[in-house]
């Protein structure tokens, strides 16, 4: 279902803003790319093709270029620099990265030494890696580079560029050389034929699944992700008890028939995540879980525990506004018992608001019409509206055309309401009138030379007397830390209020296969077991990710926080900082994410071999902040200051509900009171007591460090 929801998003996005993809085609025989190694000729120096195999490794898509050590290394195309990391391949299909170390290249070699010993593996083959994206739609990755002065994110590069200089590449091949591949679209491209060279490379071919498992085959793909679950996921005690968790697996798996489609098993997967839900856990099926193909020309949502109708074509545009109280003769209350359930699986623990969003989202009326199959078999629904009068509509064709047949304007509210559609960036600034800005960040994977315009903005701000900054965070699925704690930084110039803090993961060998860290890799080595408590631990310094001593804030006036039921992960975090700290008055709707736990960082892929499923299991429990009050409910998302409730008015005449209250509320210059006093700090069940913590690590003798740097 979500699935179909998705995509139909999607597509009215496009519709909406009118989106269209630019890329050009292949290169011509003119446009061939530069060979990466200076002063070489297309082809030289290469070790390895696609096709190739390094040992026992088949090599897929890479180009590996041997060169002497400290050769430079050339930009291939005009282009911009999208990421910055240090690499190591413990694999041609493995590897992991780190983007947060600096310094000089030689001293990060050094530094790491001894803890990639520890994983049996051998530092000299780090090197930095960087990520290109070209003017014809190509991204390029180059890894097996050192420098001292990486270039930044957003950095734009020209042709010929230098990049740095041959390093490693990969603890298999011993020759000093560069790894070079290319993707488009976020899929394997040919790395030879842009040099003008004969290719080896061969595109992927999709394996098609089996369209309907047995039961032994069903069962066992289940079982993998329920027990990968068990094992890697570390909040599943927000949930259930461990002995209810296997009840219910238990139970599921006795609905298993025989055989069953892949649909039908998907949709057994959904309940499963619906019972274990998570802002940060999701699950790719990879198929199409609804083929209806219809689009009702009448579109409902409920709002305000009324159903109404919002948007019509032409032909039926009299009957916009008015209330359904059945569809095919069915209250539209009993609907309502049937459809919760079958609601989003993408929010965290009690979190309220991304329920009710979804009843209120534009597809709202394909969940009511699941509830009578018939109605699709028809190609027709019948609605009764509050005075009795019966409509009977028939559902149309779902595509491009039927699409541009509603009304743009209240679509694109409706949208805007809910999940924010400008998006001309990542980011983007407004004047609002003459002593308020506003900033609205759709992301917070902003690129280094964005962080650095952002803080420019900032400080402009500042300098010219603007009393009110409207920081807009609807819509925003969080992203880097470092940047949200950077933007924390230009605001605050005392050390942030956190009671307590730790992380925790549930092992520190993997033993469920997984598509990204092979089994038995050893993680989390620095988390350390505590007496009496499941899993092990890292306790938070008290210091981190706050303003320093020497930094002052950028921006010192009002700040008003925006964030509605997409808000998540670090968009949540920053709106409980500012709120928590009496720094920003928050406006809007409760977000995905809850403010006490989010569970993130690190991530495990589990590939399920029978259906070809894919789940994504975050593997770290965050825990930044243990203050609980009435303000700050535990396993709820961030709350604001004040909450705008969906209105039909906002849905169809004003998505800005909540940017113009904001306005209001600087109009009339309303604002924060006093910080209240911490009402109670509540240990809730199966939580962690930090007094106890304390307690366990001076009795084993240790003493933990805790960085939130890598939380995502």
């Amino acid at each position: 279902m979500m699935t179909r929801v998705l995509t139909l998003i999607l597509l009215f996005l496009c519709y909406i803003l009118e989106l269209s993809a630019q890329t050009t085609g292949n290169p011509t025989s003119t446009s061939y790319y530069q060979w990466p190694i200076e002063g070489g000729k297309a082809g030289e120096g290469t070790l390895y093709r696609p096709q190739d195999y390094i040992g026992n490794e088949h090599n897929f898509d890479k180009l590996i270029i041997g060169a002497k050590p400290g050769t430079n290394v050339v930009s291939p195309c005009d282009g911009v620099i999208t990421h910055v990391t240090m690499r190591y391949y413990l694999s041609l299909n493995k590897s992991f990265s780190y983007s947060s170390w600096k310094g000089k290249f030689e001293d990060i070699i050094e530094q790491n030494k001894e803890s990639m010993a520890k994983r049996m593996q051998d530092a000299k083959y780090l090197s930095y890696m960087y990520f290109i994206k070209s003017n014809d739609g190509r991204t390029i990755h180059i890894s097996g580079l050192r420098t001292d002065t990486p270039f930044a994110t957003g950095q734009k590069v020209k042709k010929g560029e230098v990049l740095g200089q041959v390093h490693y590449c990969y603890r298999k091949i011993p020759q000093p050389g560069i790894c070079l591949t290319i993707d488009r679209g976020g899929k394997p491209d040919d790395p030879m034929a842009p040099f003008g060279l004969k290719t080896t490379f061969i595109p992927p071919v999709n394996q098609k699944p089996k369209a309907i498992l047995t039961r032994a085959e069903a069962i066992a793909d289940y079982r993998q992700m329920a027990s990968s679950v068990k094992e890697i996921y570390p909040s599943l005690e927000d949930f259930m008890t461990e002995e209810e968790y296997d009840t219910f697996v238990e139970e599921e798996i006795a609905k298993i028939p025989e055989n069953i489609t892949l649909k039908e098993f998907a949709y057994l997967i959904m309940n499963f995540n619906r019972k274990v839900h998570d802002s940060h856990m999701w699950f790719d099926y990879g198929i199409p879980l609804d083929n209806d193909g219809t689009i009702s020309p009448v579109m409902f949502a409920r709002v305000n525990d009324k159903v109404r109708i919002i948007v019509t074509t032409d032909e039926y545009k009299a009957y916009t506004g008015r209330e359904i109280t059945h569809i095919n003769g069915k209250h539209v209350d009993t609907l309502y018992m049937e459809i919760v359930p079958r609601t989003s699986m993408i929010y965290d623990v009690q979190v309220e608001s991304v329920v009710e969003q979804e009843l209120a989202s534009p597809f709202t009326n394909h969940l009511y019409y699941k509830g009578d199959k018939d109605a699709f078999k028809a190609k027709k629904a019948t609605l009764t509206f509050s005075d009795g009068e019966e409509l009977t509509v028939p559902l149309m064709e779902f595509n491009q055309n039927t699409i541009s047949q509603f009304d743009r304007k209240t679509m694109e509210n409706w949208f805007v309401s809910q999940y924010m559609v400008y998006r001309k960036g990542n980011w983007e600034t407004m004047k609002s009138n003459d002593s308020t800005a506003c900033m609205r960040l759709y992301n917070f994977e902003l690129m280094e030379t964005e962080v650095d315009s952002m803080l420019v903005f900032l400080d402009l701000l500042e300098k010219k007397g603007y009393k009110n900054l409207i920081i807009d965070l609807r819509g925003n699925p969080g992203g880097n830390p470092d940047v949200e704690y950077k933007l924390v930084d230009a605001l605050m110039d005392e050390p942030i209020k956190r009671e307590g803090g730790y992380m925790k993961v549930n092992m520190q060998t993997i033993k469920s296969p997984t598509l990204n860290y092979p089994s038995g890799t050893v993680m989390f080595e620095d988390y350390k077991e505590i007496p009496g408590h499941k899993g092990f631990y890292k306790i938070s310094d008290p210091d981190e990710n706050t303003p320093s001593d020497t930094i002052k804030a950028l921006y010192t006036g009002r700040v008003y926080v925006l964030i509605n039921a997409n808000s998540a992960s670090a968009s949540t975090d920053f709106a409980g900082i500012m709120k928590h700290n009496a720094r920003g008055y928050v406006i809007g709707r409760e977000t995905k994410t809850a403010y006490h736990t989010m569970n993130a960082s690190k991530f495990a892929e589990i590939g399920l071999p029978n259906s070809h499923f894919k789940c994504h299991i975050p593997m770290v429990r965050i825990v930044s902040d243990e203050f609980v009050s009435d303000d700050f409910p535990y396993g709820r998302g961030v709350i604001p200051h004040l909450t705008i409730p969906f209105t039909y008015e906002e849905m169809t005449n004003n998505g800005e509900m909540i940017y113009n209250k904001a306005l209001e509320l600087i109009r009339d210059g309303i604002y924060l009171e006093e910080p209240e006093e911490v009402i109670e700090v509540v240990d809730e069940p199966n939580r962690v007591n930090i007094s106890y913590i304390v307690i366990g690590i001076l009795l084993v003798s240790l003493t933990l460090y805790f960085g939130l740097k890598k939380r995502k």
